[in-house]
């Protein structure tokens, strides 16, 4: 099968008309994409930030479309299913980590970006475990940054069990930030934005949440030991320990996203009159996605999204790098 693709060939490239070959599978199904986000990670794939991207590169790792082929092994899809793509396309479903369900540690997983070619193409294949029916409450474009950033943000706040109306806090309002904000509203928490933007203050309101400024010359140093828990979804540096003060003892600290430059941290803030943790969360599991897919669809969760289509992908591309847009930008594919 040739698939028609837009694809990058070198760091910091243009995309370009490109093709390449895939056929299905007997375990995997061809799905016609719809639509495809381009996000701040695919940027940063871009522009090989993390030193692991695969060129040519298709970007492109939230997808929504069509089902069109199915294999010989599956039955739990069929063409004309309208479906969901995340970051993750593959695993070996063999080892501890798939055993357990928690494929997106598979030693053998394949991703966007480093194994496989993405969303920003005509069709794409992979394995139908990783293809997610899309609820009917879900609107396919707003649904599309559900399918990674969401998927990300739920499962790391799953993962803190908190106690019910908890106090929560959200570094960043990004794509991440505004999902996280959201779930933890509809989840009955109190909800706290951190934001250095006064502008963004009507927004944050408008989400669910309360907004802290960070702008504002000791707004933090009040907040002693106010949070369960704080989300951090900033890629820009920030001073960790100023945040880890603001926890209550046995509060957590959770990492979605990070700066390139190291954090220095106060290891004593985790133990000292207290029982602080922080962790990380990549992405989450198949059932993350499908217990996600259900709350967002339950609560009308989607995101506000800006549609422009696959023929304007450098322009896209350029807004996103130097944050020309408030909003998730999605790539409309009408060919």
């Amino acid at each position: 099968m040739k698939i028609k693709a837009y694809g990058i060939q070198e760091k910091g490239g243009k995309a370009e008309p490109f093709y390449y070959e895939r056929n299905v599978g007997d375990n995997e199904v061809s799905v016609k994409i719809v639509y495809c986000s381009m996000a701040r990670g695919d940027v940063q794939f871009i522009s090989d930030d993390w030193g692991d991207t695969k060129f040519p590169l298709v970007p492109g790792h939230e997808i929504a479309g069509i089902i069109e082929e199915t294999g010989s092994n599956v039955t739990t899809l069929k063409t004309g299913d309208r479906v969901g793509i995340g970051y993750q396309l593959d695993a070996c479903f063999e080892c501890e980590f798939c055993k357990a369900g928690n494929e997106q540690f598979c030693a053998q997983q394949k991703v966007i970006g480093v194994h496989c070619y993405g969303g920003l193409a005509d069709h794409i294949v992979v394995d139908h475990r990783f293809a997610f029916k899309l609820p009917p409450a879900l609107h396919t474009a707003g649904s599309v940054p559900l399918l990674s950033s969401g998927l990300t943000v739920y499962s790391a706040i799953t993962r803190a069990q908190l106690p019910p109306n908890a106090v929560v806090g959200v570094m960043g309002v990004g794509g991440l930030g505004q999902l996280a904000i959201r779930f933890m509203h509809k989840m009955g928490h109190q909800v706290y934005a951190f934001s250095h933007s006064p502008d963004k203050k009507e927004m944050i309101n408008r989400l669910g949440a309360e907004c802290i400024l960070t702008s504002n010359a000791g707004s933090l140093a009040t907040m002693d030991k106010k949070f369960d828990f704080i989300l951090s979804t900033l890629n820009v540096p920030y001073d960790l320990n100023d945040f880890l003060k603001t926890l209550k003892p046995q509060g957590k600290f959770c990492v979605v996203a990070t700066p390139l430059e190291k954090q220095p941290v106060n290891l004593g803030l985790l133990y000292d009159y207290a029982q602080r943790t922080i962790y990380g969360n990549y992405v989450g599991s198949r059932q993350n996605m499908t217990d996600m897919l259900d709350f967002a669809a339950k609560h009308h969760i989607e995101s506000a999204v800006e549609v422009m289509t696959f023929g304007e992908v450098n322009e896209a591309i350029e807004k996103v790098g130097t944050g020309k847009i408030n909003i998730r930008l999605i790539l409309e594919n009408k060919a």
